[in-house]
């Protein structure tokens, strides 16, 4: 039987160093969380700082129940001009942020369902994986695209979108990990409680583990979640004065109004 060589015990070594350098730090944490006051009475304000190494993140959202708020789609009344803190601020709407995807032409990309008005019919992409629905009680739900009946829809609003972040609890597999953006994301708990979040620019794939970490929102993390348009599109804007501005102008916009 032969003997353990010296320079093979040595480079296993050396290896599991390394494994242990570059695994260290890999998973985000919370440095801190501050709440920054209500717009309205039921809609709060939360801020939550992440790192992972030397990456860092901002987690802004806007928390309430679904069975005290809803949400609104709201069409852009000027494609490509119009802002989202004006269009909001005139709506007279708590808050909001960006909508879903747009062509060029700034015609909807998917499912857009505006006060019971369909404005863009469903479509099958590989993009659009989910969509946010608000049935005509209120309530808001996160549904797999394939999930979908048109025929027995009864959304009163609904934005087709994607992709998932997160599903019952569990960090959605393949999400594009290399493309660092701002993140804009509606969260679901599993007690009526509901988000809009605007996430500092992250991958994907890190914006689903952020939203995994418990208490990412204050109290409770998203048992669901969903990725509306980022990158330049990404804003928030609340009526107590918080306002994100979005880079590029958008189609639509999703926004918090009272039952």
């Amino acid at each position: 039987m032969l003997g353990r060589c010296p320079w093979r015990a040595f480079l296993s070594a050396q290896v599991a160093l390394l494994a242990t350098i570059l695994t260290a730090g890999a998973d985000w944490s919370i440095v801190s969380a501050t709440g920054l006051g209500e717009t309205v009475p039921g809609v709060e304000v939360i801020e939550t700082r992440c790192v992972n190494g030397n990456q860092t993140a901002r987690v802004t959202a806007l928390c309430f129940n679904d069975k005290s708020y809803t949400l609104r789609v709201i069409d852009s009344p000027s494609p490509g001009t119009a802002t989202l803190a004006n269009t909001l601020l005139h709506a007279k709407v708590v808050a909001g942020v960006n909508g879903g995807y747009f062509h060029k032409d700034y015609r909807p990309v998917g499912l857009m369902i505006s006060d019971g008005k369909t404005i863009n019919g469903f479509e099958k992409a590989k993009l659009l994986s989910g969509l946010v629905g608000v049935k005509q009680d209120g309530h808001v739900s996160i549904l797999r695209s394939g999930e979908y009946d048109s025929g027995k829809s009864q959304l009163l609003q609904a934005l087709q979108c994607g992709p998932m972040l997160v599903e019952d609890d569990h960090l959605v597999p393949g999400l594009n990990d290399e493309r660092i953006a701002r993140r804009t994301v509606v969260g679901k708990g599993i007690r009526g409680e509901t988000a809009l979040i605007y996430i500092s620019s992250v991958t994907l794939a890190d914006a689903a583990r952020i939203l995994a970490l418990p208490s990412i929102l204050d109290t409770w993390k998203p048992k669901t979640a969903i990725n509306l348009d980022g990158g330049s599109s990404s804003g928030m804007w609340a009526a107590n004065g918080i306002s994100l501005a979005e880079i590029a102008r958008v189609r639509n916009f999703l926004a918090i109004v009272p039952r």
